[in-house]
């Protein structure tokens, strides 16, 4: 009997336990695991994209693409044109983000 009981008691001891893990290995990736992939697949495309061989132009798309996904994920608050505008109604890239939401009025 005490043999059955010290067999249960260790099978919920694991079960719980295994949770536990589960959630380290999960924090783990995705707080550790995932930026460090991350920060060596934009490092891998910046040196492609540097080169001129056939890799070149689809790595220098991809960080485009990439740069655009930041962006769109980072995006504040958009605004008019008459609200962005430059002294001197000067419409220009910087005038266009603030419009978009990527950059804030400094001017």
């Amino acid at each position: 009997m005490k043999r059955i009981i010290a067999t249960a008691s260790l099978a919920i001891c694991m079960s719980a336990n295994a949770d536990l893990f589960d959630d380290a290995a999960k924090g783990i990736g995705d707080y550790v695991m995932k930026p460090m992939a991350d920060s060596l697949n934009k490092r891998v495309q910046r040196s492609l994209a540097e080169g001129n061989g056939p890799m070149a132009k689809g790595a220098r798309a991809n960080l485009k693409q990439q740069e655009l996904a930041e962006k769109e994920a980072n995006r504040g608050v958009r605004r008019s044109v008459k609200d962005c505008m430059k002294p001197g109604n000067v419409i220009d890239d910087d005038v266009q983000e603030c419009v978009q939401g990527y950059r804030e009025k400094t001017w």
